[in-house]
């Protein structure tokens, strides 16, 4: 071995240029097989933690205006109303080669019946102001203008002490005549009069459209027939908001059925909607961290699957009650709409309170339900009011929690829209999904959008790094394996003449094997090591520099935990996994190095061993 060590030093010029490339080579491997190991497990944490849904939205044939009269500025007001010529069901995204990881579903909106419960439609109706009255003209009159009438008695609401108020048909380009003398009944609605016309009129009365009606429908959204319902459909759009209290009014039909919608009316501001989902993944606000989990926990998986009575509330919902963690809220689900989105709902009630008999809708499912998690929704930003899945005192439940049927209680059916339709499929898996989905009947009538939570820009952006990774170990090998074939070549196959004369002077195979190979095995280990240190140095520089600048994460930021930092356990095994992966690299490649150019050096000396000294000695190196 000193031989061959004070052999390599005759030429120290030669020999610290080949410790430099051999290092460089190092260096290049052991960094660029660093950093490949570590964007694979980036792309391992990123399929772990992001998710890819999709959300449908049925498209409208044509947009209808529809005018709207405006007593005030006697004109209309056009508003485009969106037109179905068939009201597709969700079963069409059923179709073969879809590759669901959950759903797809169209959730519905449960009401819940909360009489005891502290509401966000308090505040909103009391703002509002709305009132059902018994009015009386004060003069023979057509309330296309306001009219002064008088308050004869009011059954719902609160009309603020007053026993007069300015009426007018706002709304009704064609109104109906009114007689002095004779009494009315109407649901009313304070606004601000915008008659340019009557200045003595600060405040008028318009009728509000929470008079009796019937929307009650079945799950594919035909009507239900009822007495109420079939004398509805013979009036057709001839019904007024108000009408005259005759004798007998409330022991007969019309007045009984205004009844019951002063009671169906207080039912529902005192509801809460409730959404039954089979995963918060489905839920694009939780998706988009929108929503997330401020104390407790989530619905687990298992308790979506076996349909456990257990619930989510918002943050605010619960501290209005005075609500904790475990404590027991009871349900009383009594109407399911099928039509609208949360979002559209929580603004805007277009579907008649009272049943196809006139009724006020019975409970079909009450249960108690524990409280596992509070939730707090933030919107990110405007959005169109169907594509918004969560409002105000929202309850969040597994679907399978309620085992009643729904049948008789559907007040509306409608298209797929985003806030209500969604499903999982494979990250990356979109343009494949669209592709086959497009090959189905009537594709064309339903637009889905895509959200990974940047899944592909962030594996587009990982493959990227990965591949200039992967070409730098490439480079690092091939000069590597040049530079080692050089060493070879040198210190072993140009050794002829050594290895001769060693053999002359009775030096035995075993004692030359050593004599030539431990210099240049030492030399070896000794650069490879030292590119291995220095790439552990430039490692740990280049990885400080990137998550100094990278504001995406991979642990926990594509969860519905989105605020909560992973444990100390998860730090450690994350530490110890990196550091296990780096060791098994900084170690590996210099005995991969050492390794091969021990087969190298063995397999030419092998050849000089076994050619006979003489024919050596008489070689031209």
């Amino acid at each position: 071995m000193k031989n061959s060590i004070r052999q390599m030093l005759r030429t120290p010029f030669k020999l610290l240029l080949f410790f430099l490339f051999l290092g460089a080579s190092a260096v290049l491997l052991t960094l660029g097989l660093r950093l490949w190991l570590e964007t694979g497990e980036k792309i391992r944490q990123a399929e772990e933690t992001f998710t890819t849904i999709g959300m449908v939205r049925q498209k409208e044939n044509l947009m209808e205006a529809v005018p709207s009269w405006d007593a005030g500025t006697k004109s209309y007001t056009y508003f485009d109303h969106p037109v179905y010529e068939e009201i597709l069901p969700e079963s069409i995204l059923d179709f073969d080669d879809a590759d669901y990881l959950a759903g797809p579903e169209k959730r519905p909106v449960y009401g819940s019946w909360m009489p005891d419960s502290s509401l966000a439609w308090d505040e909103s109706m009391a703002m509002l102001g709305i009132f059902i009255a018994e009015i009386s003209p004060v003069e023979d009159c057509v309330p296309s203008q306001p009219v002064q009438v008088d308050i004869r008695r009011v059954l719902y609401g609160d009309a603020r002490g007053s026993t007069q108020c300015w009426f007018c048909d706002h709304n009704n380009p064609d109104p109906p005549s009114m007689e002095k003398g004779k009494t009315y009944i109407a649901a009313l609605r304070p606004a601000g009069s915008s008659h340019p016309d009557r200045k003595e009129v600060a405040v008028e009365c318009i009728p509000y459209g929470t008079g009796p009606a019937t929307s009650q429908c079945t799950e594919t959204g035909e009507r239900i027939s009822g007495k109420f319902a079939d004398l509805e459909e013979k009036a057709g759009e001839s019904n007024e908001m108000w009408e005259e209290v005759t004798d007998g009014f409330y022991e007969t039909g019309r007045g009984v059925y205004w009844l019951n919608t002063i009671e169906a009316i207080e039912k529902f501001y005192k509801t809460s909607f409730v959404l039954p989902v089979n995963s918060l993944g489905l839920l694009p606000s939780f998706h988009n961290k929108e929503s997330v989990v401020l104390e407790g926990r989530e619905i687990s998986q298992e308790e979506f699957e076996k349909g456990k009575n257990v619930c989510m509330i918002s943050q605010s919902f619960a501290q209005r009650n005075s609500l904790g963690i475990g404590d027991e809220l009871p349900l009383s689900l009594y109407f399911t709409d099928y039509g609208d989105a949360p979002g559209y709902l929580w603004l805007m009630r277009d579907f008649g309170l009272l049943n196809a008999q006139g009724e006020v809708y019975p409970a079909f499912w009450e249960a108690d339900y524990e409280i596992v998690g509070f939730y707090q929704y933030t919107p990110s930003g405007e959005k169109d009011i169907n594509a918004v899945e969560l409002t105000e005192d929202m309850i969040l439940i597994p679907a399978k929690s309620v085992e009643a049927s729904d049948e008789n209680n559907i007040v509306k059916y409608g298209p797929m829209q985003t806030g209500t339709t969604s499903f999982q499929i494979p990250n990356g898996s979109s343009a494949d999904f669209l592709e086959d989905f497009q090959k189905t009947e009537n594709s064309d009538f339903l637009e889905i959008q895509f959200d990974d939570n940047g899944y592909e820009q962030v594996r587009r952006e990982l493959e990227a790094a990965g591949n200039t990774a992967a070409l730098l170990a490439v480079t690092g090998l091939l000069c590597a394996a040049g530079i080692l074939l050089l060493l070879v070549y040198f210190f072993i196959v140009k050794q002829k003449r050594r290895t001769a004369i060693e053999r002359s002077l009775g030096m035995t195979r075993n004692q030359c094997r050593k004599s030539l190979l431990g210099g240049i095995l030492i030399f070896t280990l000794f650069a490879a090591l030292t590119g291995s240190l220095i790439s552990m140095g430039l490692y740990a520089w280049v990885k400080d520099g990137l998550d100094r600048e990278e504001t995406q994460g991979y642990s926990m930021k594509y969860s519905t935990w989105q605020e909560q930092e992973p444990s100390q356990e998860d730090l450690e095994a994350l530490e110890q996994q990196d550091l296990k992966t780096g060791n098994l690299v900084y170690i590996g490649v210099p005995l991969f190095l050492l390794a091969g150019m021990l087969g190298l050096s063995w397999i030419f000396m092998e050849r000089n061993l076994k050619t006979p000294p003489m024919e050596m000695l008489s070689m031209r190196e």
